[in-house]
């Protein structure tokens, strides 16, 4: 696995807050891997995702960039991330600051017999922000809670069909 300068961890005070989704696919974390990784086909299989643009050569390198647009509430907000872990097929994780706020995003796909849980883990800090009083958590997690559930469904479908074609 490897680290680059991953962005200080939120405190949980009023300048910061964390949040985890999980999700349960029946499929290896190759398999979640090999739809998770291939970003610029997320809006393909996802209604969250509208658009992914931008993407590294070396996508998914520690220090890689990629930019994206998220729906969140009806509203469509482009996002700019840099990889700052990559620990593939199992790990993966990005940061980005957007008006004094960082937010790091990991994402875990960790074996469970024949099964994998998909886990989305959030960290947000701000230096200056009161951002615990204000963020907005729950569109925040409805997002998230979709984009994990159209996850799922792309992954048990592709597995599904390799199952047939076996």
């Amino acid at each position: 696995m490897s680290n680059a300068s991953t962005p200080k961890q939120p405190n949980t005070g009023l300048f910061g807050f964390q949040m985890a989704s999980s999700v349960l696919a029946q499929a290896t974390p190759q398999q979640v891997w090999d739809v998770f990784g291939d970003a610029a086909a997320w809006p393909s299989w996802s209604r969250v995702c509208t658009r992914v643009w931008g993407l590294s050569p070396e996508l998914w390198a520690v220090g890689s960039r990629l930019s994206f647009r998220l729906r969140m509430a009806g509203v469509r907000v482009p996002f700019s991330v840099q990889v700052t872990e990559s620990g593939l097929p199992h790990r993966i994780a990005w940061a980005s600051t957007k008006l004094t706020i960082t937010a790091v995003r990991t994402f875990t796909f960790v074996s469970q017999g024949n099964a994998t849980l998909i886990t989305d883990h959030k960290s947000f800090s701000s230096s200056v922000l009161p951002i615990r009083l204000f963020y907005p958590r729950r569109v925040i997690r409805r997002m998230t809670e979709a984009w994990l559930r159209e996850l799922k469904a792309e992954v048990e479908r592709r597995a599904r069909t390799h199952r047939m074609a076996s």
